[in-house]
């Protein structure tokens, strides 16, 4: 039995790793500064509640050595790309010094293993929030090389259907009331996923990392045309209405899970998960199988069948 702590935990992502974490039984600690929600989702005395930040290191390394979890997954986060563009400071503030924070608390409390909850948008980034994601990967890096306690290593991943801030439920609400829908461009290819896969690859990560790596799972990606079709065909209607709206503040046409300058040191755990060992380590690997495929640009991942992809999005959105 593990004790984990949460950072972030009343998130969407958060949420769902508590959930399966409690169905198996281990302790739980959730951190996070949005009390209401914390109130609203946690009133369960088997679930320890923290209020506090990130940003607040003093608080993190008490509440760490106080509490003693084998293992911390960080997926607190500022994650809006438009917002972050304008607002960098603040990002900055949660997204790189908050890791790093995360990452001091968890060294100091002798945690087993810490995981930081990255994102698609950290490789080869554009944008201010995959910038920060970018950094926050390398500080755990870093401080795994500089560890012979904590195990620190990053998971990435793609949009998943329904989390908070996700158009899907939103394209949903506005077809099923026959409002137009809002695309940015129909050239865009985004990774798709549900919820449980999402939870299915942070435990993984956490079941396999050895040490500074960074963890991939291996899923498709769908053009707006077919998501809009998917759309089409989940809520049954003849033709769907929208405006092309242009790439907001910091938006990538494709998004990148795996860059090509990463393929060196890539390798497979399953079929379901790739993992990148850092180009300097001191520690000694044992991953055997190499990956031998293509890099991760959602471009080269299409899957165009929109009726899989409407059962999946029927899935994510628990029809």
């Amino acid at each position: 039995m593990k004790k984990v702590f949460v950072t972030g935990g009343t998130g969407s992502l958060g949420r769902a790793l508590i959930k399966r974490i409690k169905q198996m039984g281990w302790p739980i600690v959730v951190y996070s500064r949005d009390e209401g929600k914390q109130a609203l989702y946690f009133a369960d005395e088997d679930i320890v509640r923290i209020i506090g930040d990130v940003r607040d290191l003093e608080k993190l390394k008490t509440s760490m050595i106080l509490h003693k979890p084998d293992y911390v997954i960080h997926t607190a986060a500022l994650k809006r790309v438009d917002d972050m563009e304008f607002h960098p400071d603040e990002c900055v503030k949660t997204n790189i010094k908050g890791s790093e924070n995360v990452a001091i608390a968890a060294l100091r409390a002798g945690v087993k293993k810490c995981m930081l909850i990255s994102t698609d948008k950290a490789c080869q980034p554009v944008n201010v929030y995959g910038s920060s994601k970018f950094i926050a990967e390398r500080i755990f890096t870093n401080f795994d090389y500089n560890s012979d306690s904590t195990i620190f290593a990053s998971v990435r991943y793609g949009n998943v259907i329904a989390s908070r801030g996700s158009f899907i439920p939103l394209w949903k609400r506005l077809i099923e009331s026959n409002q137009k829908i809002k695309v940015t461009s129909m050239e865009c290819s985004r990774f798709l996923f549900t919820l449980d896969d999402a939870v299915d690859t942070v435990l993984g990560a956490l079941e396999n990392a050895q040490g500074g790596e960074v963890f991939i799972p291996k899923i498709n990606s769908y053009s707006m045309g077919t998501v809009i079709e998917a759309m089409r065909l989940l809520c049954d209607v003849g033709n769907i209405d929208y405006d092309i709206v242009g790439m907001r503040p910091g938006e990538k046409i494709h998004e990148d899970m795996l860059g090509e300058t990463e393929l060196s040191f890539t390798y497979e755990i399953d079929d379901k998960l790739l993992v990148v060992i850092p180009q300097y380590t001191n520690k000694a690997h044992t991953y055997n199988t190499k990956y031998t495929g293509a890099h991760f640009n959602s471009s080269l991942h299409l899957e165009n069948d929109a009726d899989k992809l409407s059962k999946l999005i029927k899935v994510g959105i628990g029809l």
